[in-house]
């Protein structure tokens, strides 16, 4: 009887150690489907579903009614773009979490054509200058274009060098006039002291009060005497190369019209050695035939002559 009191206990504890861990389990997936049914539920932030204001109760009791402080941003862009739309946000910093009275977002313009430049700025620095030696001159080729209104202004340019760590190692500053595109080279003095490394060559137009447009180009600077030497000679020729295109050119065609003429007189010399050399062999004999041939029709002439006399 005792063995099977034990039994009949260990196998209720075992029920109240099941339906303890089915609620436990069961409890938490529950809660989750209630999760967001009140307050943070779709009723009020749903994609697609919005709810007014609750309403302020009778009589003056219950809480206190709810208020709209819509703000805007301004219209971008400020001016009517191409697509003839624009658009601003609009954001709702009072207690209700409605849309009542939200202003409209989205408007329709007339777009009238471009009413100020546009600049754009594009930096490209040449292959011989992609390393050069610290003390020595970066040359860039700096191309301004104008996509807005075309007006003759002003253009201020800032060229300046930073390294790996944005540190400002070269700058300088000059004025354009420009309409409507201008491309022009620019050079910038790198210091004696510069140590080796990469560093980013940077362009900016400062335009119209308050409008910028920034391009940059890295580049490295190497150290040594022997580089300075190279360098050097490098550049001469690439600043030069036209100069030298031509020069090779005309020395290309110089030396082929000398090859030319050298043997054209080669040819000349050859044919003059051969008539000489025929007239050395055969002068004598044609005289002798001709005389021969001669002599022989001069004497049968003369027979049929005689002949005919006789006759």
């Amino acid at each position: 009887m005792k063995e099977s009191g034990v039994k009949i206990k260990m196998l209720i504890k075992k029920k109240l150690i099941i339906v303890t861990l089915i609620i436990l389990l069961v409890l938490p997936l529950i809660s989750a489907g209630n999760y967001g049914a009140g307050k943070y539920g779709s009723g009020l932030y749903g994609v697609g579903e919005v709810t007014s204001a609750p309403p302020t109760p009778p009589g003056g009791g219950g809480g206190a009614a709810c208020t709209y402080n819509w703000q805007c941003t301004n219209w971008f862009s400020p001016e009517c773009p191409e697509s003839e739309i624009q658009e601003r946000i609009c954001i709702n910093k009072g207690t209700c979490t409605g849309i009542i009275g939200m202003p409209k977002q989205i408007q329709v313009c007339n777009y009238t054509g471009p009413t100020e430049p546009l600049f754009d700025i594009f930096l490209t620095i040449p292959r011989q200058y992609t390393k050069v030696c610290a003390g020595s001159k970066i040359k860039a080729n700096i191309n301004l274009e104008n996509y807005g209104k075309i007006e003759l202004l002003d253009a201020f340019m800032i060229y300046w060098i930073i390294n790996e760590n944005n540190t400002l190692i070269a700058e300088l500053k000059d004025t354009r006039a420009v309409q409507d595109k201008i491309n022009f080279n620019t050079e910038i003095k790198i210091p004696e002291l510069t140590s080796k490394g990469t560093y980013r060559l940077y362009a900016q137009i400062d335009y119209a009060k308050n409008k910028t447009a920034v391009a940059g180009e890295s580049f490295e600077i190497i150290e040594g005497e022997s580089c300075k030497r190279y360098f050097i000679i490098l550049k001469f020729v690439l600043d030069n190369k036209t100069y030298f295109i031509y020069g090779t050119g005309f020395f290309v065609i110089l030396l082929f019209v000398l090859l030319l003429t050298r043997k054209k007189n080669t040819k000349k010399k050859k044919r003059k050695e051969k008539k000489k050399k025929r007239k050395g062999k055969n002068f004598f004999k044609p005289k002798e035939k001709r005389k021969e041939k001669t002599f022989g029709s001069y004497k049968r002439k003369v027979s049929r002559i005689i002949e005919r006399n006789k006759k």
